[in-house]
Formats: C-alpha cells, structure tokens, sequence
C-alpha cells in the first residue's frame, strides 16, 4: 500500500527542518526564537505546524511551549531538545532532535540517537510494538542509560497526532502489532541511569486542543472555537499564536473557559521526575510495499 503523498512532502519539509536545527540551535539563541524561526520555515516550505514547537531543556522532557514573554535562552550547560511536526492538509510527521554541548552529557545524546537507530533496524523485520520496546530498552541500557516509562511513540492519523497504537519505550506484553497501512511515529526518551525514569506533570499549560465543535451561545467563545476548528481541527495549538491578534488576556480568558466547559483540553509540561536531564530523538515512519520508509 501506497503511503498517501501528503505524508511524503510533510515528511520532506519535516526532513529538511531536521537538519537545519540540528546546524542552527545554539547557546545563546532564545526558546521563543527558535520557535517561531522554526514555524515560519515550516509554512515557507508548503506545510502547517502539526503542534506548537516543544522546547525541552534538561529535565523538562515534552509539551512546553515557550509564550511570548519567555525569554530563557540555551545555555553551553543544557540539554537542549526540539519537537516539532508539520501537516499537509493534515497528514502528520512528528520529529524530534536533542542537542547539547556539554561533554557530561555527550553520551547522553549519542545513546539516544543510536537508540532510534536501533528501534528502526528492528521495525524492518518486527512489528510487535512490545518487542520494538524491548529493543529500545535493551539499547538504552547497553550505554547505562534508562528509558522514559510512561512516555511512548504513537501511530499518527490524518488531522490526529496521537493516533490509537503506543509504541513503547519498555518491553510491554499484549500490545497489538502495527499494520501495514499504519503510519508512526517512535520516539526514545533517554535518561541517566540514577534517575526515576519517569514524567511526571508540572503546573505549566502552555499547549491546548479543541475536544468538540459545540456552539456554547456565547459570540467570543464560539468565534474562537470556529476559528480553530477551521485552521486546525483537533491539532493542538498554543496561545502564543494568537496574542498578537486577540492579546494575551483575551486569549487566556477564553481557553480557560473553554477548558471548564470541556471543549478544550490542556496538556501539562512533563517533567522527569527525579529532575535528570532527558534526551530524546524521533521520525516518523511507515510500511510500503511491506518495507519500512523514514518519512523525516
């Protein structure tokens, strides 16, 4: 089966990002910067971002994604990682780089690295998502290292980022085996080997998604819902994109609202829970003609 044409551009403008951030992310650049450079290049090439950039430094591992006001910066010290996704009419690819140019955690890096590696060269003979994971832990563990064990990769759908198939980081029993019309997306999570190895949920929000498109009677919450419904369907988005146009109060009024009436979920930034820093790496993929493709 064919893999749908959308997925290859959006993985060529994915593929393309990959290698400029890798090149470009340095000390000193800022967290906002480097999303919103990252997010104009992505609509300059011909997609939409899938996802609001995540920036993870350190022990911050996944759905943090810096507002406006933020003006943290890498530092020379940092565990840098960089989440990012593209859509073409809404055909999802899901990346992920971490960089760091600290020697302590050079190894780190490495080791998450040749951990996708070794997770792809298993997935072109296994399909078993509970035995890909023990490959993943299994490489993880040769360089000392833990993996994260409640964060996992995800089969991706059209308009959907987290499809319905988890992709473990962990051998786990009776998982179901992916297909050859699945496309997915593997991301090992890689921490020292002292730490907990686990996320746990800070108070920080700063990536949301509309859960329905239901009118609520009220102008200001309807119009924005319909506006999101629109440009995004369900993908997640941040507020930062909108304050320029609604400000940041307004913004944050609404979501709110949305939120308590459950049309909108928030997704806390996750954190390791033994506060180690956590590096991680990520493409997506799939089956065509029974062989495995890179798409990113």
């Amino acid at each position: 089966m064919p893999i749908a044409e959308q997925y290859v551009k959006s993985g060529r403008i994915t593929k393309e990002l990959r290698s400029l951030v890798r090149e470009k992310v340095r000390p000193g650049m800022g967290y906002v910067e480097t999303c919103e450079w990252i997010e104009k290049e992505i609509v300059a090439r011909g997609g939409a971002a899938a996802f609001p950039t995540g920036i993870g430094v350190n022990q911050v591992t996944a759905h943090y994604a810096p507002q406006e006001a933020d003006e943290s910066k890498f530092l020379e010290t940092d565990v840098i990682k960089v989440d990012f996704g593209v859509h073409v009419e809404g055909y999802v690819t899901d990346t992920a780089v971490t960089l760091t140019f600290n020697p302590e955690y050079e190894l780190l890096v490495e080791a998450a690295e040749r951990t996708l590696n070794a997770a792809i060269g298993a997935l072109k003979s296994e399909r078993r998502v509970g035995e890909i994971g023990r490959e993943i832990r299994r490489e993880a563990s040769r360089f000392g290292f833990k993996t994260i064990e409640n964060l996992t990769g995800h089969t991706v759908d059209r308009y959907v980022v987290h499809a319905g198939k988890s992709i473990p980081n962990l051998f786990v029993q009776n998982m179901p085996s992916l297909k050859e019309e699945d496309v997915f997306a593997v991301e090992p999570f890689l921490t020292l080997g002292s730490a907990a190895g686990y996320v746990v949920d800070s108070e920080a929000e700063t990536i949301f998604s509309l859960l329905a498109r239901k009118s609520t009677g009220v102008k200001e919450l309807d119009e924005f819902a319909s506006r999101l419904w629109e440009e995004r369907k369900t993908l997640p988005f941040t507020p930062r994109w909108y304050v320029s146009e609604f400000g940041r109060e307004r913004v944050d009024r609404i979501i709110k609202e949305l939120v308590r009436r459950r049309l909108m979920r928030g997704y806390p930034t996750l954190v390791e829970a033994s506060m180690k820093p956590v590096a991680q790496f990520e493409h997506t993929m799939g089956y065509e003609g029974g062989a495995l493709v890179v798409l990113t």
